[in-house]
């Protein structure tokens, strides 16, 4: 009764400080956003279809960057929901969507900070780890506006979550969730592929090396049914339209390139790439240029660690190396948010190595959660310097007042840049207006905001 009491009470402590903390990464977030909101071309495209009623939605994947769509409708539907959530709160703009992907992020984390606290029984371990990937400047940047990697980012940590809940010996039911939000992740931004092809893997590889083969049996029935549910719209699509380009042209076209020059074959550039973007996703603003020997040791030493628990290995180092490998076929230039979704790995692995050694565990853990701890004000700071766009907070002041005087206008110019792909009359057309080559005015918005008409001639 007694251990059973405290067994209680230890849970009420984590999600009470689960509870906190995701309300201040909520916080940390979203600050400003409604100021600064990053709205480029790719976040009007995801907006306008959120706006959309339901029976217009992509049934197969969203566009993609890299050409093709995305295996699965995940983000736009996430998208959908966001607006009919979040979006009527403020009035349908498009900062709702970085809202909502903000509390989904912190969900994640609140999740995974539990379950970090319950497998290794470490409060510090936990928000180490925690504060290391939530509090991440590029991931809050990015998670601040409307794009999928950070959608891909909290499936993958939600994969992880159940993964280590369900430790050494884990039911069918945790194996299936972490399958199926790792497809989810995919579904997202396939650059989670290098997460997720090792964690089904080693899930089917645990069970076969303990020789229980009915586990087997009825996880790969288990996680062909829960793949097939959650691709069914994509596959569905993918019926109805055998036109349309899905696989993105880009990268086949590199991997079919280095297949038939393997003098092309790029792992050293890959690998370095893996240690370069996860230092900038992870460490900033700190710089530290031997962060890939650092990682590559904290690898190894997690590998050793990990040697009889291959699914914790699969979570952790191993998908850095499949990234790796991955990336060996691509030609062209990285860019650091395709390892967003491996991150969260990095993180883990860096945790694990360096609490390793039993003796002094809890000094390296309670080291790491300071560290990041203090941290916090600098990371923040760094994260309001990328991705932001200061001219969101008078664009949208003067679409309002537009609006509130008038229903149309013939058009609208700013005295402020906004980027080539922005849209000035974006706002304006989602607070009901119009712009017609009929109406009399023409409105210009003033860098506070404040808004002058003059007569169309």
């Amino acid at each position: 009764m007694r251990q059973r009491f405290w067994s209680t009470s230890s849970a009420r402590v984590r999600i009470v400080v689960a509870l906190a903390l995701f309300l201040y990464l909520t916080f940390l977030r979203t600050r400003h956003i409604s100021e600064t909101f990053w709205l480029l071309g790719d976040q009007i495209l995801y907006w306008r279809i959120a706006l959309g009623p339901w029976d217009e939605l992509p049934l197969g994947g969203g566009p993609s960057s890299v050409g093709g769509t995305t295996l699965g409708p995940a983000f736009v539907w996430t998208m959908w929901g966001i607006r009919h959530l979040v979006g009527p709160w403020v009035d349908n703009l498009p900062h709702a969507g970085g809202i909502g992907l903000s509390v989904i992020q912190s969900l994640a984390d609140a999740f995974l900070f539990i379950v970090l606290w319950k497998r290794f029984a470490s409060p510090a371990l936990a928000v180490g780890v925690t504060l290391l990937i939530a509090s991440a400047p590029y991931d809050m940047a990015l998670t601040a506006t409307i794009w999928n990697p950070p959608l891909a980012v909290a499936f993958v940590k939600i994969a992880i979550a159940f993964i280590l809940l369900g430790g050494q010996d884990p039911s069918l039911w945790s194996d299936a969730a972490a399958t199926g939000a790792a497809v989810l992740a995919v579904q997202s931004h396939s650059s989670a592929v290098f997460f997720a092809a090792p964690l089904a893997a080693s899930l089917i590889a645990r069970d076969v090396l303990a020789n229980r083969l009915h586990r087997v049996v009825q996880y790969v029935l288990s996680a062909g049914i829960i793949v097939l549910a959650l691709e069914a719209p994509f596959l569905l699509d993918r019926a109805l339209h055998p036109e349309k380009r899905t696989t993105p042209p880009v990268v086949v076209d590199n991997v079919l390139f280095t297949i038939g020059h393997p003098d092309t074959f790029r792992p050293a550039a890959a690998f370095r790439e893996v240690a370069d973007a996860n230092a900038f996703i992870l460490l900033r603003p700190w710089e530290l240029d031997w962060f890939a020997p650092l990682l590559t040791v904290c690898a190894l030493v997690t590998a050793f660690r990990t040697r009889h628990d291959i699914a914790l290995a699969a979570i952790t180092y191993v998908p850095l190396v499949f990234a790796g490998v991955g990336f060996s076929f691509w030609q062209q230039a990285f860019n650091h948010y395709w390892f967003l979704t491996i991150a969260p790995s990095a993180a883990l692995t860096v945790a694990l190595a360096a609490t390793a050694w039993q003796p002094l565990a809890p000094v390296a853990a309670t080291c790491l959660a300071l560290l990041f701890a203090v941290a916090q004000p600098s990371r923040l700071s760094d994260s309001m310097t990328m991705h932001r766009l200061p001219e969101y907070g008078p664009l949208v002041r003067g679409s309002q007042e537009i609006r509130r005087r008038v229903t149309e206008v013939r058009g609208i110019e700013t005295e402020f840049e906004l980027p080539p792909s922005s849209d000035r009359q974006f706002v304006f057309e989602i607070l009901g207006g119009r712009v017609t080559p009929t109406a009399p005015l023409r409105a210009t918005i003033e860098k506070t905001g404040r808004v002058r008409f003059v007569q169309a001639e």
